[in-house]
């Protein structure tokens, strides 16, 4: 008996806008449905378990990530796209959708995750 291929597996912060950016691009380049995706909201029963199968690739654990073969993970939503542009050819500045999500939705929420993330170092100053 031989073991299915491996797949590989997109680790996604429901609200992260980096996370967001990935997920768009692999959309738009027809290759969303070619990950295994694993995904949590901040505090859910999945976050726990997915940051620690993370853990022992990476020195911090960050999102979105990557794992494109067994043991190998990519953790910059760059690194993700340009892998996928490559991949597939797809120029992520001629992908209309991708270029829609960056220039509105990513970019607002990006501001108000630097935001939130400012007022926690806040709270924890005081």
């Amino acid at each position: 008996m031989t073991s299915p291929a491996f797949r590989p597996v997109l680790y996604l912060k429901r609200s992260c806008p980096f996370c967001l950016k990935v997920a768009a691009f692999l959309s738009e380049a027809g290759q969303f449905d070619q990950v295994d995706v694993r995904a949590f909201w901040p505090g859910d029963e999945h976050e726990a378990p997915i940051r620690a199968a993370l853990a022992p690739h990476l020195d911090k654990v960050t999102f979105p990530a990557l794992e494109v073969e067994p043991g190998r993970v990519i953790a910059d939503s760059d690194a993700i796209v340009a892998l996928y542009a490559e991949k597939t050819g797809l120029d992520p500045a001629k992908a209309p959708f991708y270029a829609y999500v960056m220039a509105g939705p990513f970019r607002r929420i990006r501001e108000a995750f630097a935001e939130s993330q400012e007022l926690e170092k806040l709270r924890a100053q005081s």
